[in-house]
């Protein structure tokens, strides 16, 4: 079941992130209680980040800490969370 919901969540972090204009998640992974997101720019990440954390608390999530990591034109979006 705790599968299912997570599934929920990328779901709707999916359709989130498409209703901002942005491209869907189709590299994210989540493993354990964190979840991770390759991201081609620092405002697209600011952007997943939000619709993101909003999208597991609404699933019913907490989310613990994010952030969006950057260096060498590489970003990434980390959100810790736990049910």
């Amino acid at each position: 079941m705790k599968f299912k919901s997570h599934l929920a969540a990328c779901a709707v972090a999916g359709l989130l992130a498409g209703a901002v204009g942005l491209a869907g998640i189709p590299g994210a992974h989540a493993s354990g209680t964190t979840y991770t997101q390759e991201v081609s720019s620092a405002a697209t990440c600011a952007m997943m980040e939000t619709a993101t954390v909003d999208a597991f608390k609404t699933s019913g999530y907490e989310v613990g800490s994010h952030a969006c990591l950057g260096g060498n034109g590489r970003y990434i979006l980390v959100i810790e969370y736990s049910q």
